[in-house]
């Protein structure tokens, strides 16, 4: 993989990852993945939660109970290849995924991350960096088959 789609996979990770991280921390690890506009649409019919949508960031990051979760109670990792496709400034991010509560698989489903490369910040005109504007995820309960192969039995 080259370093820019590594860079933005990296990226990619580093959201999931800001979920095991309780308080300020780990809002603030979110928060510094995302552009200052976007949108997140999550199609959860299938664990009956029916369609969401939230807007970047505060909207997004505003869902996850910072203050209550202890350290390692959320994670959500990659399941499998992601594909990773960029075009100059714009790129694309789909994996499959699985979500643990307390070590319990919740749910699995795939991610669609869309990211742009930019000036984000107005005083740093010369810092040129990926952001995630966009993230698109379906969710589906797990089977026991998926339990075995993810080893969350």
């Amino acid at each position: 993989m080259g370093a820019d789609k590594r860079e933005v996979l990296d990226l990619c990770i580093r959201i999931l990852e800001s979920l095991k991280v309780p308080g300020a921390a780990g809002r603030d690890q979110m928060l510094s993945t995302l552009a200052p506009h976007g949108t997140a649409c999550h199609a959860r019919t299938m664990v009956n939660k029916g369609f969401e949508h939230e807007q970047f960031p505060l909207d997004f990051a505003g869902r996850i109970p910072w203050d209550s979760i202890k350290a390692g109670e959320l994670e959500e990792g990659l399941d499998g290849e992601p594909t990773v496709l960029i075009d100059r400034d714009l790129a694309m991010v789909w994996t499959l995924y699985w979500f643990t509560r307390n070590g319990a698989l919740i749910h699995l489903g795939t991610n669609c991350f869309t990211l742009i490369k930019a000036a984000w910040d107005e005083n740093l005109p010369q810092k040129i960096e990926w952001k995630i504007c966009g993230l698109t995820d379906t969710a589906r309960p797990p089977t026991d088959e998926d339990r075995i192969r993810l080893g969350k039995e």
